[in-house]
């Protein structure tokens, strides 16, 4: 099996979630496994989202850390929450952790960012009761692309041809918006937000809802990869409203300057598109938990995603289709053992947490120190002794 480098990331999800399990249980946690019925890892394996909660069992304030769940993003994730869990601190007063490992077990063990249903689960979150939000613009992009499978170059530029052309007709932000904020029509296109929750969607609101039943605020982290600004850096993509307390509350752990609106659209134009903003969203895993906690605890905090050396290889159209091209067609053809699907895994695998020493070193660095900001941050809320204020709830925004 493979096993954790010297920096602590692992090289799949099995050797990932056997490093975290152990961190959790020398830590003294309390540990759950939820595992995901009909599907198991390429290895024949189960899958698992795996709990820990660290501190009171009835603190006012709860530090909630998820992994994984964009799947293979997964990486990143796991190796900052096993490192805290390998060296954790005392927790201030009223204070208690609870880690959520692998919210998308099969994407995680498959590589991929998508579920077991071709579902992104942070588009996921949205009211099923209500009419599903609209994308006509992506509609137009999905009758335009080739349906045929492969990874040949003559695919690859074909899609860049499809792509380029819509980026020129609509525009940088309406069209990087289309293809980010997620869409509810196509289950077979990107960034499908699904027709139903999902398993991942169930489990977690319940055992959060559950486990923090007590709590009267949760400090939020959901880390994600890879945004190409640099070794060591990170994005903070706070979804409270702009100008609510909760998320002048954020800015106090993190900077206000890290999780303006100006930053994360500069990082996200240099790191991600051509846009000079970030897309909206849809249905994203933050609201879906504030409104399952509401009233009775707010929750706040933000989406942070691992940043990279800038590498145009990588950050370039032709790259990022080669990269859906390629998870498309692992999830299709599960050829994982041949010279083709391993090559394919090895190179997704560095696309998405790249195995250099300096850059995991460097992530795991600024990892704990974020840790440690949002640990005082919850223990200064704790010391407030404030109710719970949740503010405007959503299910879908415009950031801009």
């Amino acid at each position: 099996m493979s096993t954790a480098s010297g920096s602590g990331f692992s090289r799949d999800y099995q050797a990932a979630r056997a490093r975290f399990l152990t961190a959790a249980e020398r830590a003294g946690a309390d540990i759950e496994h939820h595992e995901l019925p009909g599907h198991t890892g390429p290895d024949g394996r189960p899958l698992f989202m795996d709990m820990a909660w660290i501190g009171p069992v009835d603190a006012q304030v709860v530090l909630l850390s998820l992994s994984g769940t964009h799947g293979a993003e997964g990486f990143c994730g796991s190796a900052a929450q096993s490192a805290w869990l390998d060296n954790p601190t005392d927790l201030p007063p009223g204070v208690a952790m609870m880690f959520v490992h692998a919210v998308n077990p099969f994407g995680f063990a498959h590589m991929v960012r998508c579920n077991e249903g071709n579902v992104d689960l942070n588009r996921n979150f949205v009211d099923f009761s209500r009419p599903l939000p609209p994308n006509p613009l992506y509609e137009e992009l999905h009758a335009r692309l080739p349906t045929r499978e492969g990874l040949d170059e003559d695919l690859v530029a074909e899609w860049e041809a499809v792509y380029e052309a819509f980026w020129k007709e609509h525009g940088d932000w309406a069209a990087s918006d289309a293809t980010s904020r997620g869409q509810y029509s196509r289950p077979d296109g990107i960034q499908f937000g699904g027709q139903a929750p999902q398993w991942s969607a169930q489990v977690l609101t319940a055992r959060v809802r559950a486990r923090c039943a007590q709590a009267r605020h949760i400090a939020y982290i959901d880390w994600h990869s890879l945004v190409r600004v640099g070794d060591g850096k990170l994005v903070f993509l706070c979804f409270n409203q702009t100008g609510d307390p909760l998320f002048t509350r954020v800015g106090s752990w993190w900077t206000p300057e890290a999780i303006s609106r100006e930053t994360v659209n500069k990082q996200w134009g240099e790191g991600i598109t051509r846009s000079n903003r970030r897309p909206s969203r849809n249905g994203l895993v933050m609201w879906g938990l504030q409104h399952a906690l509401a009233p009775q605890a707010d929750l706040a905090g933000a989406v942070i995603e691992f940043c990279a050396d800038n590498d145009q290889l990588h950050s370039g159209l032709r790259f990022r289709v080669r990269m859906r091209l390629q998870e498309r067609w692992l999830i299709r053809t599960r050829a994982y053992d041949t010279p083709t699907g391993r090559d394919v895994v090895a190179r997704l695998r560095e696309a998405i947490s790249p195995t250099r020493r300096g850059f995991e070193d460097k992530a795991m660095e600024i990892a704990m120190r974020t840790y440690t900001s949002a640990l005082e941050g919850a223990g200064r809320w704790a010391a407030e002794g404030v109710p719970a204020a949740p503010g405007v709830l959503v299910h879908s925004s415009e950031f801009q």
